[in-house]
């Protein structure tokens, strides 16, 4: 039987972790120690009852720790016009009728104290702000050696008449991003436009709404979801990207590249990005293409097997 990856998914649950957590479950390669909740899609407060509500959905007692509510250094702007108020789209989950709830101790000391007691090196996959990552790594110094690789969706290698843009990830934070790429851990990137390349189609959502009532409950998100580069056309998964580098990593093309933070203003704006180089040493694997046919099967494949659950 295959060896299941061990995993910490530090998530800001919207309407792309959503799916992630259910391909992460449901696609049954991987061992889930943690959820590290971070604000960002939400309020941190959002992000935990959604993250709550999802794990009582899937019938999972994968335990949910709660991050800080704001950036390290900079006040919150929330991605509630892409998520819905919310934070899922279509769907408002009442706090009152979760039945669980997030560990008693910070997301930073929760942690640290999964990696530590692991057994071997775990590998931290980040789809929403890294904040409570960012803590981890400043608050315990030898918690480096008990990650494996850091995976996380943010950044962008395009820009807009020559200007960076501001992916939501990585400007909600740049200085816990910043930290991240210091710490030398392996990095692999998997920027913006790789969900735009695995977006969900119409057609697409409409299978989703026809394969079972977990099925259905996402094409309800994906009604109120705003993707503002896929726009008509579907729903971006970009988020699920990143569970799929580690379990098909043959599906996705990567190029070895130099990453760091840096920072963007003009009259009009102010926000850290990711700035790419080919002329430096590489410190860092970023995604570049991916195979969409062989994606979306194993998505659909993910969502047939949470009949197991219904």
């Amino acid at each position: 039987m295959e060896e299941k990856i061990d995993v910490i998914i530090v998530t800001d649950p919207g309407v792309d972790d959503a799916i992630t957590l259910m391909y992460a479950i449901f696609c049954e390669k991987f061992n889930i120690k943690l959820l590290a909740i971070a604000g960002g899609n939400g309020p941190i407060s959002n992000a935990t009852n959604n993250a709550l509500f999802l794990m009582e959905l899937f019938k999972q007692n994968i335990p949910v720790t709660v991050g800080p509510d704001h950036p390290l250094k900079r006040p919150p702007v929330y991605a509630t016009k892409a998520q819905g108020k919310g934070g899922l789209g279509g769907i408002t989950v009442n706090p009152k009728k979760l039945k669980t709830k997030p560990l008693d101790i910070p997301a930073c000391d929760a942690m640290y104290n999964t990696l530590k007691k692991g057994g071997k090196k775990i590998t931290v996959v980040a789809i929403g702000p890294m904040t409570p990552l960012a803590e981890m790594l400043e608050k315990y110094s030898d918690s480096k050696k008990y990650i494996k690789q850091i995976i996380f969706m943010g950044g962008t290698k395009e820009k807009i008449l020559g200007k960076p843009y501001r992916e939501f990830n990585i400007s909600f934070d740049p200085e816990s991003v910043e930290i991240a790429i210091k710490s030398k851990i392996s990095l692999v990137m998997v920027p913006m436009e790789l969900g735009h390349f695995a977006y969900l189609d119409k057609n697409d959502i409409k299978r989703f709404k026809k394969t079972n009532k977990i099925g259905k409950l996402y094409a309800k998100m994906f009604k109120k979801y705003k993707d503002f580069h896929v726009g008509h056309l579907g729903a971006a998964v970009h988020d699920v990207c990143t569970m799929y580098y580690l379990t098909n990593p043959q599906n996705i093309k990567t190029e070895d590249t130099y990453i760091e933070m840096k920072n963007y203003k003009d009259d009009t704006a102010e926000f850290g990005y990711i700035d790419t180089s080919y002329t430096k040493k590489p410190n860092a694997k970023v995604c570049v293409d991916m195979n969409i046919s062989d994606f979306k099967y194993d998505l659909f494949q993910a969502l047939e097997n949470t009949k197991k659950i219904l």
